[in-house]
């Protein structure tokens, strides 16, 4: 948020993050139908999601379908709390940023690299 990490880039470079266990998987077997496809929803919307994330996602799921039901359960603390959730998953344009893609094979990249293979 800062921009320290393009300030100084030595700072930063060293740090790896910690293995997310695996994809995120499929919702709680004590979902109901909405926290299903809540859940759905989400693994859609934050593809960076992994096991290590389900706690959180399962919160998050719980508080968008109340908020989704609305009437006088909807409070700001609410709304509030689910904002903070959003925000500690990346999900929030000023923490998107924040998301760190998956490292690609750089020839991904590379229009040429398939054909500069059979012409080596």
């Amino acid at each position: 948020m800062t921009g320290a990490d393009r300030k100084h880039p030595e700072r930063f470079r060293d740090r790896s993050e910690p293995d997310g266990g695996g994809p995120l998987g499929n919702p709680p077997e004590y979902f109901d139908a909405t926290h299903r496809r809540i859940w759905v929803t989400f693994m859609e919307e934050l593809p960076w999601l992994a096991k290590a994330d389900r706690a959180l996602i399962e919160l998050a799921c719980i508080t968008r379908a109340q908020i989704e039901v609305g009437g006088e359960a909807v409070t700001t603390a609410l709304m509030r709390e689910h904002r903070q959730q959003l925000s500690s998953l990346g999900a929030t344009p000023v923490t998107r940023s924040n998301v760190a893609p998956a490292p690609n094979d750089p020839d991904d990249d590379d229009p040429w690299a398939t054909f500069m293979e059979g012409n080596q």
